[in-house]
């Protein structure tokens, strides 16, 4: 049966951000991983999701809550987790019947927060849930062929999460990860600014301020909205990019650290294929101004940037949801049906 008809919805089910897809094109939702809810005298009532959810933080009413339902790429809230993934299967259904949904997850996640998500993914009304692993979806999704014997380097870095696996024959040869990634970064420079600057900015401010940092240009001053440390009272400040650039170059370090570990952690057969071919380099840090440069100068490997690091999973996981009898019958330990693994 072709993929549209059995009306399957892939969600790459980030930190930061959730991409939802109903075919490997066509993407349907692009947005924050952030819902609202307005309390009614005890029953909650979903406001809205995604980007519109995200601009409420710090502006809602008492009785709204506007949470983020992931922390490092799993599970914080189950009920909210619940709640959105059944907003998003309502985006993505195409018929009256219930869709088989794949979700990405994280290698990390114990079987403890599988079985959670695979849980709150069949209450929100799916017919079927499917768990596949980051490296392998973003895999797919980036165009390698991990079904040979020549190794394959994914380097996933998200807002969540940093990790990188080493791929063959379509398993797992070696993997390492940190929960210092994207949002990490995002923090550091709030403290950063309330420590050094005497200001307190939100996070969403420093995700915005990050994207505008060249670590290895020259960089301009820009006018932000801040609140004073001191006073307590909102102050227009002008803040000097330059300034920002040690927190961003220690999130690049962490990137390379990790890398590091990966490389360690694998057998010497595949060093030759790691020369030859570099690595694949995905997710939203990817797009960070000279990420791929400082990764490169500083492992002398070639660091191959993906087209479309911010949706690579998203398509993997539908390419392999449309061929999953295919990759059913590969000794894969990356997809899994059900809250444990194939």
């Amino acid at each position: 049966m072709a993929f549209l008809e059995r009306n399957d919805i892939a969600i790459d089910l980030g930190t930061v951000n959730t991409i939802v897809r109903n075919n490997a094109e066509d993407i349907i939702f692009c947005e924050a991983t952030c819902i609202a809810l307005e309390d009614m005298g005890g029953t909650k009532r979903i406001v809205c999701v995604g980007d519109q959810a995200k601009k409420m933080l710090g502006r809602a009413p008492s009785n709204f809550e506007v949470i983020n339902p992931l922390l490092n790429g799993a599970i914080s809230d189950f009920e909210m987790t619940k709640i959105f993934i059944s907003a998003l299967i309502a985006l993505g259904q195409t018929r009256n019947l219930a869709p088989r949904v794949g979700i990405s997850i994280p290698r990390n996640l114990t079987q403890v927060e599988r079985y959670s998500l695979y849980e709150a993914t069949i209450l929100a009304g799916a017919k079927e849930a499917f768990l596949i692993e980051d490296p392998f979806s973003a895999s797919v999704g980036a165009g390698l062929d991990i079904s040979t014997s020549r190794a394959k380097m994914i380097i996933d870095v998200g807002g969540g999460l940093i990790e990188v696996s080493i791929i063959s024959l379509g398993g797992l040869i070696a993997s390492a990860f940190t929960k210092e990634a994207g949002d990490f970064i995002d923090y550091a420079l709030v403290e950063y600014c309330r420590h050094n600057k005497n200001i307190g900015i939100s996070k969403e401010l420093a995700e915005s301020i990050k994207r505008q940092v060249n670590v290895f240009g020259e960089n301009s001053i820009i006018n932000i909205g801040a609140k004073s440390l001191a006073t307590g009272m909102p102050i227009a400040y002008e803040l000097n990019l330059n300034d920002l650039k040690p927190v961003l170059l220690a999130g690049m370090f962490r990137v390379k650290n990790t890398i590091l570990e990966a490389i360690q952690k694998s057998p010497p057969q595949i060093a030759p294929d790691l020369i030859e071919d570099g690595a694949i380099l995905t997710g939203g840090m990817a797009l960070m101004e000279g990420m791929k440069e400082f990764l490169e100068e500083e492992l002398k490997m070639q660091i191959n940037l993906s087209p479309n690091p911010l949706l690579d999973i998203s398509k993997g996981v539908c390419i392999i949801m449309q061929n999953y009898e295919a990759y059913d019958r590969v000794e894969w330990s990356g997809v899994g049906r059900g809250g444990g693994q194939i």
